[in-house]
């Protein structure tokens, strides 16, 4: 290495020349070969530039060389024995590394797994949630086009079904007419086959039990009823009322002269007699002029009869005709033709069973609304 100073302008050059040539041998230790020093005497005032940082710099440099090769040694010993020594332990220790790696791998993983799956849980429930409301909005939309739209024939003649239906009913339950609910019972089963439509088979089933039942009940003729007490009305315009009769004198036995008390009381009797009626009481007779009120009250009980007979009531019936009966034995004259036919007559219609159990006949109807609301 050669170094040159040269100060401030003044002075000697000073010329140093130094030749090293550090050999490390196998021991460690360090030969000079060779050294050449060419130095010229500076003055006492100058120092030298670098003179005492360059041994330390050697010696922290050859510091770090020592430590580095002592760590290199140290490694590839350790890899020696590592690789060559136990390999077993190098590939457990290996695995184990693979494992926890494995491990933490895993339950990363997993943790990712639960993340999406209560992502997914959630975003189903709204998606769940958004369906049911659209398949709502879609029913109701459906529903609406179907209300506004025309009804279609199958339609109109299910409806009118139900309106006979109903009709029957309340022909059977308010009126008590078994043949008028039975021909509009009829008239629904016609119209059913004439849809030819399997699913209204219940309710055609209904109806030919119910029908069934109709024609079991014994029907009475209300109307030729009402008008045979019309004909007993007709009866009262030349009613009679009835005369008073005279009791016959007992009697007197022949060949027998009454004595003079009984002479007296011949006598006497023939101004006053007495009568002795067993248990029975004596009506007193209707004036003339009182005939107008008792044929007005008759018409009144034989109406009410007609009322009670279209109404199906039985006691009413039988009160009314009774009571009628009664007033025409008691006031009129029975002996007349007219007045004891209407009494007759009366009493053979008394005899006629008005109230008779009715069958149910509803059946039908509620099978209809049921398979409509379905």
């Amino acid at each position: 290495m050669n170094v040159t100073d040269n100060e401030r302008g003044e002075g000697e050059k000073t010329t140093h020349s130094v030749t090293d040539k550090e050999i490390l041998d196998g021991s460690g230790s360090v030969q000079e070969n060779s050294a050449e020093v060419n130095t010229t005497k500076m003055p006492d005032d100058v120092e030298p530039v670098d003179g005492g940082t360059k041994p330390r710099g050697r010696f922290m440099g050859f510091l770090g060389l020592v430590l580095g090769l002592a760590g290199l040694a140290a490694a590839g010993y350790l890899y020696y024995l590592l690789i060559y020594q136990n390999p077993q332990a190098a590939v457990d220790a290996r695995l184990a590394s693979v494992e926890s790696l494995v491990q933490a791998q895993r339950r990363e993983l997993k943790n990712l797994l639960d993340d999406q799956q209560a992502n997914l849980k959630t975003f189903a429930g709204e998606q769940r949630q958004e369906r049911d409301a659209a398949a709502e909005r879609l029913l109701e939309a459906v529903n609406q086009l179907a209300s506004q739209a025309p009804p279609s024939r199958r339609e109109w003649k299910v409806a009118e079904v139900a309106y006979l239906l109903r009709i029957a009913n309340h022909r059977l339950l308010m009126e008590r007419d078994a043949e008028g609910a039975m021909q509009l019972l009829m008239a629904a089963d016609a119209i059913l086959q004439e849809l030819d439509d399997f699913s209204l088979f219940q309710v055609r089933a209904q109806l030919a039990d119910e029908i069934l039942a109709l024609r079991n009940v014994e029907s009475n003729d209300v109307q030729g009823l009402f008008l045979r007490l019309e004909a007993v009305k007709s009866e009262l315009t030349v009613q009679r009322l009835q005369l008073p009769t005279f009791a016959e004198a007992e009697p007197v036995a022949a060949g027998e002269s009454p004595g003079p008390w009984t002479a007296l009381v011949e006598e006497l009797g023939g101004y006053l007699r007495f009568r002795r009626f067993d248990g029975a009481s004596v009506k007193p007779l209707l004036a003339p002029e009182e005939a107008t009120y008792l044929e007005l009250n008759l018409r009144l009980m034989l109406e009410r009869a007609q009322l009670a007979a279209l109404r199906r009531e039985q006691i009413i019936f039988e009160q009314s005709l009774s009571t009628a009966a009664e007033w025409m034995a008691a006031y009129l004259d029975t002996e007349d033709r007219g007045i004891s036919r209407a009494i007759d007559e009366l009493n053979v219609l008394s005899a006629i069973e008005l109230d008779q159990p009715l069958p149910d006949i509803s059946g039908s109807l509620m099978a209809l609304k049921l398979l409509g609301e379905s």
